[in-house]
């Protein structure tokens, strides 16, 4: 069976800033689209989670 899924809403911004932080943020950057690794995520939450905590 599969788990009750959680929704986690991020900040407004947030993908924008993370792009900011690593130096990603322009017109010929490319957006990572799929990954095997929760590398993105994690990166994604902390910051998240900078605000909040």
């Amino acid at each position: 069976t599969l788990n009750p899924l959680i929704i986690n809403v991020a900040r407004k911004n947030l993908f924008y800033d993370w792009l900011k932080d690593r130096d990603k943020l322009g017109g010929q950057h490319k957006i990572p689209r799929l990954s095997n690794q929760r590398d993105y995520l994690e990166q994604l939450k902390s910051m998240q989670m900078e605000l909040i905590g």
